[in-house]
This record gives C-alpha cells, sequence and structure tokens, in this order.
C-alpha cells in the first residue's frame, strides 16, 4: 500500500518508498533490495515494456539515490521532495539547507551498484554461483540447471607394512554407474592402478577426479582411494619409527641374546642385547626404521621388550637363584 505522505510534501510530489515498493520504516537492506529487483526490471535493454521502462527506470534510480544516502533520506522523511529540492523552510517564508539534484545519469546509479553497466550479468550471476530467485519473472526464459558435484565414491585400499616400507603397486576394480546415451545409467567394472609411496601414512587419500558414478544433470563424482595399513603382528608404526616387540624368557633378559628381526625389504637383522632386560626397557636401532616420505631418509627402529617368566620353580632352581642373586 502507498506510505502516508509528510504534511510538507505536496500530493503531486514523488514519493520514493512508493517508486520501490517499500515502506518508510524500510532497513537499508531493504532498500537495495528493492533496488535490484526493479532496476533489473525496469532496465530499458530488457524490460518488455519499452514505454514504461523510459519512465520507471530514471525514477527508481533516483529513488535509491535519495533512500541510499542517510542525510537525504532524513530530509526527505521530514520534507517530501520538496524539501529536498527546493530547501527545507525557515519558519519565516524562505528556505534554509542545500538543494538535491538528481544530476548524475540513471545509468550511473546502476553501474555503480550492480559493478557493470550489462543489465544481463546479475541476471546470469557469476560461474559458480546461482540466478536470482525472479530469473523466470523477468525473462520468461526456463533457468539452465547447473550440473551438481556429488559426493566422492570412497574406496578403502588395504596395505602391509611392506607396501609401505618399499612402495608397491596396486590395482583396485570397483563398480561405477556411467551414462547410456539415452540418458539412462548402467553399472560397470573400473579399474584403478595406483603406487603406493614408500613412507604412505594411513589414511593417506589419492583422489582421481570425474572416476565415480554419473548421473544426469551432474557431474561425474570424484573417487577417493583411502589407504587403510593391514595389522601387523609384533610391528606397530608413528610416522618414520618402525616398533617391534621382541619376546624373551627370563633367562635370556637376564643373560642377554642376539635377537633375530626380519625386516621389510628380506633381510635378518641381527641385533645383540647384552645388558639385562629391565620392565620397560628399549634398544633403538638407528636407520632402520620406516622411509620419510618427504626426504625418503628411514628413521629408528625401536624394540619393545616382553619378558616371559616360568609358571614353576623347582626347590633346586629356587636355591640356585637365590644364591646367584643374593
Amino acid at each position: 500500500q502507498p506510505t502516508a505522505l509528510p504534511e510538507h510534501m505536496p500530493a503531486a510530489a514523488l514519493n520514493y518508498y512508493d517508486i520501490l515498493e517499500i515502506k518508510r520504516s524500510a532497513p537499508p537492506a531493504g532498500i537495495k533490495q528493492a533496488f535490484r529487483k526493479l532496476a533489473l526490471k525496469w532496465h530499458p535493454e530488457r524490460s518488455a515494456d519499452k514505454v514504461q521502462a523510459e519512465k520507471m527506470f530514471p525514477l527508481v534510480c533516483e529513488a535509491y539515490d535519495v533512500l541510499a544516502h542517510p542525510a537525504r533520506r532524513e530530509i526527505f522523511d521530514q520534507y517530501g521532495e520538496t524539501g529536498l529540492k527546493n530547501g527545507i523552510p525557515d519558519g519565516t517564508g524562505g528556505v534554509t539547507g542545500g538543494r538535491y539534484t538528481f544530476a548524475v545519469k540513471p545509468e550511473d546509479v546502476y553501474s555503480q551498484f550492480f559493478g557493470t553497466a550489462s543489465p544481463f550479468t546479475d541476471l546470469l550471476g557469476p560461474m559458480n554461483g546461482s540466478s536470482p530467485e525472479f530469473y523466470g519473472e523477468l525473462t520468461g526464459m526456463t533457468m539452465i540447471k547447473q550440473p551438481i558435484k556429488p559426493e566422492p565414491l570412497v574406496i578403502e585400499m588395504s596395505v602391509t607394512f611392506r607396501d609401505i616400507y618399499n612402495g608397491a603397486a596396486k590395482k583396485l576394480t570397483y563398480t561405477r554407474r556411467v551414462l547410456r546415451p539415452d540418458k539412462t545409467t548402467t553399472e560397470k567394472v573400473q579399474a584403478i592402478n595406483l603406487i603406493v609411496a614408500p613412507g604412505w601414512v594411513d589414511g593417506t587419500v589419492a583422489t582421481y577426479p570425474a572416476a565415480g558414478d554419473e548421473g544426469v544433470d551432474s557431474e561425474p563424482a570424484d573417487v577417493q582411494v583411502r589407504m587403510v595399513t593391514k595389522p601387523e603382528p609384533s610391528w606397530s608404526r608413528e610416522g618414520s619409527t618402525l616398533y617391534y616387540t621382541a619376546t624373551v624368557t627370563l633367562l635370556e633378559a637376564l643373560c642377554g641374546k642376539v635377537l633375530s628381526i626380519p625386516t621389510f625389504d628380506g633381510r635378518e637383522l641381527s641385533v645383540p642385547v647384552t645388558q639385562i632386560v629391565a620392565p620397560g626397557m628399549t634398544k633403538v636401532v638407528k636407520g632402520e626404521g620406516m622411509p620419510d616420505l618427504e626426504t625418503g631418509e628411514k628413521g629408528d627402529l625401536v624394540i619393545r621388550f616382553v619378558t616371559i617368566f616360568p609358571e614353576t620353580l623347582t626347590p633346586a632352581q629356587k636355591a640356585s637363584i637365590k644364591k646367584t642373586l643374593s
């Protein structure tokens, strides 16, 4: 509904709020939103009603030029178009203050707001954006659907410590949906060749763009292959550090032993343990850990110990131990 005119505004004067089809209480964001809609609607280069557009487009731009400026809007709210353009009555028959003139071209107001003189740029929207809700209303055209990027197809690939230590070539097969010429889909078995780099960490993801499911009105999905390390008895890993758990008897813990540790490149690592293996003790072997993914240099091998105690001892054995340790 038309807004009420201030008492100082003649009935024939312009009402900028009515021109922008907003209430007098509209916030700045509401003024911008109204101008965006009406400037596009009445732009002479795209409006179907050329005669009405030639009349309305300058009025819409002038209304925005006034209401978007806080001082001009304040004067207009109190004294209307007359006070804005002819001066504020001073109570003695004269006027005071400045006088507003819409001296800029309507196209300049439009260009400053939209960042372009084109009446179609905002209509089409940015390359990766969405078009305005009133696209169809303004153009009468059907909106072109933008392809949707679906969620990636995630495939888990099991790898061994040996794969990660030496590097390995893997071949994965999976089933994807592909489009037929008639826009229906069918299942197809696909293969991926993947190189496991030495030092890859658990959870590493390799992405294959557009290798996933296809669909109508959507981009092909990506495939993400996620590495999952198989558990290895006696072994664990933190970065480039390898941990090996060696089991020794009580006799070996006290008297020493040469450990034989199989490496992931086919060697047998001989590690002499000459000191007493106390609870919680570890032994570090430099340069026998996992390769570093960035530098290729190998980390350390840390040996942890588990001591197996005898279940029973004979009286003679107990006496011998007491004599030896006392």
